[in-house]
């Protein structure tokens, strides 16, 4: 054989190896009732069971909320009412996970008008809950306002914890916000 075929045929075995995390795939289920999971903020929230999409959630020592397909709270945190957007967004549309899988949508209040465009961006091992190395689904959703805004939001979504593990948001006017699931107790 000659020589320059076996680096070409290593690559094809690599290559083969590498390909299934591309591939994989994210049933949609919400985390044990019970589950409790701490942000880096020291909020705790408590997995209270399935709805639907909605997986229930509380935050310990508040009120009870729920996280439409994993994504967005209802109420929102800041205590906003967040229906109207979940029902123009509808994000449970992207599940399965699946990279490469993508929704679009329009939402309209108070006289503006924006389009979001929710992306399954890539699969990635990334330092989560106690340090540990764990796999995720990062989501991302690209917002665009009807007078030149723009805005990023992404999630870690893991599926050993069936709930997103880190979140951050920026926009085009220098406002940025992010939330670390530190740990999380079964």
């Amino acid at each position: 054989m000659p020589i320059f075929v076996f680096p070409f045929i290593l690559a094809l075995v690599v290559a083969a190896f590498a390909r299934p995390a591309a591939a994989q795939t994210m049933d949609f289920d919400c985390p044990n009732s019970g589950t409790v999971f701490t942000y880096d903020s020291g909020t705790k929230v408590v997995a209270r069971g399935r709805d639907g999409m909605d997986c229930t959630m509380e935050v310990q020592g508040g009120k009870p909320s729920k996280v439409r397909a994993l994504l967005i709270d209802n109420p929102s945190a800041d205590g906003g009412d967040t229906s109207a957007f979940i029902a123009a967004l509808r994000p449970e549309r992207l599940w399965p996970l699946q990279i490469g899988k993508k929704i679009e949508a329009d939402y309209s209040a108070g006289g503006r008008k924006w389009h979001y465009v929710l992306t399954v961006a890539r699969y990635e091992r990334r330092t989560g809950p106690g340090d540990a190395m764990i796999d995720t689904f990062v989501i991302e959703m690209n917002e665009q306002g009807d007078k030149g805004e723009r805005a990023i939001s992404r999630w870690w979504i893991s599926p050993a914890d069936k709930f997103a593990i880190r979140f951050d948001y920026s926009d085009g006017a220098g406002r940025a916000n992010r939330a670390v699931v530190t740990s999380v107790t079964r």
